[in-house]
């Protein structure tokens, strides 16, 4: 196949989306999440190869074992690292335990993908990683400070890695490109990570009082922008908000 993709956190959501949208471009998709269900639902909407693949982000072992499923297919491509929790509340009543699953599925689940996948697009001589981030990172807002340094992490990690692989190019190592997306307020099922049941009503009251929060599909559509943009751009650094949304 001309394309190979793994997308994390492809069980709802914005992962769910982008899978749909990639496999209806003609790639080869392997489907990666924690719930078995939920990646059964998201391949019953979309076409061509499809490879459901239970797993977690934070199990090296998982991730290789995905990579040898997507090495089936003809490897990976592309990597959409889209896995990721919310489990907000303010620091004084937050619990260290959220703090460490916030880091390990954000941050070091991140990283550890991107570890997977990059030794065999540079042995292939092509590949395209796009990070979901958050305007969380950018915009900390009150309860949601470990969670916003964790989106911001990992703007810093694509950036970082994205002037190492450039760098790397220029000594005629492969063209392997970076994209972080940062959307604003998104209809996912990633308010349900919220475990404070305050913090939890009230930032599914944010979201009820938007008329028009974005959609999975509109992430979609500019993930699609970047991958689809030619080989020589690099479609850097992209904050998508709803028109309404302040911060």
């Amino acid at each position: 196949m001309d394309h190979v993709a793994i997308v994390t956190g492809a069980g709802s959501g914005i992962g769910r989306a982008v899978a749909v949208r990639l496999a209806a471009a003609g790639t080869g998709v392997v489907i990666f999440g924690r719930r078995r269900a939920s990646l059964e639902a998201t391949a019953a909407m979309m076409e061509g190869e499809v490879i459901i693949h239970p797993g977690d982000v934070r199990s090296a072992e998982d991730l290789n074992s995905a990579i040898t499923a997507a090495d089936s297919l003809g490897g990976v491509s592309i990597l959409v690292n889209n896995a990721g929790i919310m489990p907000i509340a303010p620091m004084v009543t937050s619990s260290i335990d959220d703090w460490r699953d916030t880091l390990e599925v954000n941050v070091l689940g991140a990283l550890q993908t991107i570890h997977s996948v990059l030794p065999g697009m540079r042995e292939r001589g092509r590949g395209h990683i796009v990070n979901i981030s958050s305007v969380a990172g950018r915009n900390p807002f009150p309860g949601a400070a470990v969670y916003s340094a964790s989106k911001s992490a990992l703007d810093a990690i694509g950036a970082g890695l994205r002037a190492e692989l450039a760098a790397d190019m220029k000594r005629g190592g492969p063209p392997i490109r970076v994209t972080t997306i940062a959307p604003g307020a998104v209809t996912t099922e990633l308010v349900q990570s919220i475990r404070d049941g305050d913090v939890r009503a009230g930032t599914a009251a944010y979201y009820d009082a938007m008329d028009a929060p974005l959609t999975p599909a509109d992430v979609a559509d500019v993930v699609m922008y970047a991958i689809e943009a030619p080989p020589h751009v690099c479609i850097c650094d992209l904050e998508i908000r709803p028109t309404e949304m302040i911060r």
